[in-house]
């Protein structure tokens, strides 16, 4: 007898609904064999056989159809051996079987596919119904314990299946061509003009194709036929329904624009704008370039993505002479003879048109949470000449987009003005020395770096994302005075901070994202790493590891030479307050948490340029709003709010103001009380939302002076707090070589002093 052909253990869990390891047991059990069944036309024409597995009822699956998968036959021995597979010996063996608990009989079923529908909708997926077929007699019948199947019976009882097979073919043939030629025609008229998928007409029309076929193998065609128009009765009425839900979502995506994006800033569209993007690493030179545009301008705009950011170009702006304002969402600080602005992204006016609009850090465009803040601003700020900086990375995306609007784009690629390279070796802490950073990717490790480094007799400068910009300016300013020999920083230090840093070294090259922790990215290296030997102040900059042996360093090495990775896919948007109406009156419902759900998953469904960014936690804070009497847009406001829900005590406080403000009286102040670091951070952090809030309902959120005072005394705590652990212990201590080497120009790999 030649073996029969193999057949996948690794395939089985998928058919049986079984562990692997349960699949295994199974097989070396001697439970499962391989059967082949002819079946229809094929078996006439070509001989081909339909695969399935031979299962004892009760055992693994009762009934098991193997609809496409590839067999090893015996001249694929390649295949066949790389593999795991049914051992072919055991075609030559008995099958055991013992009566289970649940189960008395052994017999046999296949099933046979007897009818196929083409499915219009979607890509005219096939669709296949199946007969069950079961062996008139042979095994089926009940067993002692321990009672053994003898090879004999095992293949008459195949025979007898493959014949029953045939002879359910056979009946059910006429009728079923008779009918279901008709159904299909019928299908094909009623889904004729749905362009867009259907995925629950898919389900529903699978569903009744196999009670279909069961109704036509056991009753005759008069039952069929009326079996078919009930079930195509009810499609219909399904087909109908989802048209007219269809018709309403290309009436709302048309209403809300979103389709249209470009359109949905008209100012913008009518100007004529000229696009230009200089593109280069840090140390490049393209803020400097991008700023001096905009101060000889008769007026401007500069969108950052911070607020320390939206400080330090106000400074630049008014240091370069012009009248120069600032607007975040914490402050507003105007006046009428104002011509330029420092904003932070997400307050541009695109009501207000103005001569230079720079956008900073436009790679931005690719993040999921903030994203749809630069799509907002590269689509809409009514400028004459928009000027983006940022990553050569984002080039082709920045591209992409200018063909979208129609807009000339001019790309100005810069070099990095000084050298750049991985330092040769990774470095312990004791290696450290002035004008050194170090990178850590949480608050906790920062904390934990810098007690680790004082009592090594350096003082160290702390900065990281939890910290407002007031303290992060204050600690990058005790840097550069050369009160702090060290900075110890989260990659807050990559975007933003102007340092006279000689080295960067990464205390870890992988970090938690918000959802999973992962491998550092070639351009956040780049990016972080890049902040190393400010031109102006050292002639080279290096990148090292603190660690980690020569994997970190080859890592870093690799990371600086290797050239931009392109952003693909496609920019991201965010509903607007008309689209939030919109989509209420549409569904008709208040309801924000589903309002927010409902535009996530089709606001811009189809679109080839834009998505939809992460809303998960604006949909989870909506959510929470629910119990709160406020009109829809305002609770939309309370639902953007900064804060995370990581700290489940902010969004409790922000749902207090809430209900104050539903109530009609004023919004509790912050919390504004002394005590640890953390409790003074998250005062701040708390009455920053405060201030945010303040900002869009004053009346409100009354003593705004009040609260600014107080987040001032909150954050000279803070800088004192942080002054006094991060260099007490080093004032107490300073190790006689740190002595000698103070204001000494550190060296470079080769022994040679680097400026500063």
């Amino acid at each position: 007898m030649q073996p029969p052909a193999s057949y996948p253990i690794a395939m089985l869990p998928a058919l049986t609904g079984r562990s692997l390891a349960r699949c295994r047991a199974i097989v070396e059990a001697g439970l499962v064999r391989r059967m082949e069944v002819p079946f229809g036309d094929k078996a006439k024409d070509d001989g081909g056989r339909r695969k399935a597995i031979l299962v004892p009822a009760g055992r693994v699956r009762s009934i098991l159809h193997v609809p496409d998968v590839e067999i090893a036959s015996e001249d694929e021995t390649d295949e066949a051996d790389r593999i795991a597979h049914l051992a072919s010996e055991q075609a030559d063996e008995v099958v055991r079987v013992r009566r289970s608990t649940d189960s008395a009989f052994a017999a046999f079923e296949v099933e046979v596919p007897v009818f196929t529908a083409i499915f219009p909708v979607e890509r005219e997926t096939l669709l296949m119904a199946f007969a069950r077929v079961r062996a008139p007699g042979g095994i089926g019948r009940c067993l002692a314990d321990d009672e053994i199947i003898g090879e004999d019976e095992i293949e008459a009882t195949a025979q007898a299946v493959a014949l029953e097979a045939r002879a359910v073919v056979a009946r059910m043939r006429e009728t079923l061509e008779a009918v279901g030629a008709d159904y299909a025609r019928r299908f094909t008229e009623e889904t004729r003009d749905l362009g867009d998928p259907a995925a629950f007409l898919k389900a529903a029309t699978q569903a009744d194709l196999e009670r279909f076929v069961f109704a036509a193998q056991t009753t005759g065609e008069d039952e069929v036929r009326a079996t078919c128009d009930r079930w195509f009765d009810k499609i219909a009425a399904s087909v109908r329904s989802y048209r007219r839900q269809s018709r309403r979502r290309a009436s709302f995506a048309e209403a809300s624009g979103y389709d249209r994006y470009p359109s949905l800033f008209p100012l913008a569209r009518a100007i004529g704008r000229r696009l230009l993007f200089l593109a280069g690493p840090t140390n490049s030179g393209k803020t400097y370039e991008a700023m001096r545009l905009a101060i000889e301008a008769p007026t401007a705009e500069v969108l950052s993505p911070l607020r320390l950011l939206a400080h330090e170009h106000r400074e630049t702006l008014s240091a370069g002479g012009v009248r120069a304002g600032l607007v975040t969402g914490e402050e507003r600080d105007t006046g009428e003879d104002v011509t330029h602005y420092a904003r932070t992204i997400e307050t541009i006016d695109v009501g207000r048109r103005v001569d230079v609009a720079v956008i900073d850090e436009i790679q931005m465009l690719a993040d999921e949470q903030r994203g749809w803040a630069w799509t907002q601003a590269l689509f809409g700020v009514p400028a004459d000449l928009v000027v983006m900086t940022g990553s050569p990375d984002a080039v082709a995306m920045v591209e992409r987009l200018a063909k979208v609007l129609g807009e000339p784009l001019e790309v100005r690629v810069l070099a990095r003005k000084n050298e750049l390279a991985a330092w040769p070796q990774p470095i312990t802490l004791r290696d450290l020395r002035r004008g050194d950073a170090v990178v850590a990717f949480s608050r906790a490790a920062v904390h934990e770096l810098r007690e680790a480094i004082v009592p090594l007799g350096l003082s160290v400068a702390t900065v990281y994302g939890a910290l407002s910009p007031e303290v992060r300016r204050a600690e990058a300013a005790r840097f550069r005075r050369g009160e702090a020999d060290v900075v110890v920083a989260t990659d807050a230090i990559g975007m933003g901070l102007n340092l006279p840093v000689s080295r960067v070294f990464f205390s870890a090259l992988d970090k938690f994202d918000g959802t999973r922790r992962r491998a550092l990215l070639h351009s956040e290296i780049r990016q972080i790493g890049g902040r190393a030997g400010r031109f102006g102040m050292f002639e080279e900059g290096f990148v090292g590891v603190i660690g980690g042996g020569a994997y970190g360093v080859e890592k870093i090495r690799a990371a600086l030479s290797s050239p931009p990775k392109e952003l693909t896919g496609r920019a991201f948007v965010r509903p607007n307050r008309e689209s939030v109406a919109l989509a209420a009156e549409f569904l008709e419902t208040d309801a924000l948490d589903q309002i927010l759900a409902y535009l996530r998953s089709r606001l811009v469904l189809d679109h080839p340029d834009l998505k939809i960014g992460d809303m998960d936690e604006e949909i989870e804070k909506a959510r929470r709003l629910s119990g709160v009497d406020l009109p829809l847009l305002d609770r939309l406001a309370y639902a953007v709010v900064p804060v995370s829900l990581r700290h489940p005590w902010f969004m409790d406080t922000v749902l207090t103001w809430a209900r104050a403000h539903a109530a009609g009286k004023p919004a509790p102040l912050p919390p504004l009380r002394s005590g640890d670091l953390q409790r003074l951070e998250d005062g701040v952090n708390l009455a920053t939302a405060w201030l945010w809030l303040s900002q869009r309902f004053p009346e409100v959120y009354r003593g705004e002076d009040l609260v600014r005072e107080g987040v001032a005394g909150l954050n000279a705590q803070i800088e004192r707090n942080l002054t006094k652990l991060s260099s007490g212990l080093a004032a107490q201590s300073q190790p006689t070589r740190d002595k000698a080497r103070r204001g000494r120009k550190p060296r470079r790999p080769d022994g040679a002093r680097a400026g500063r």
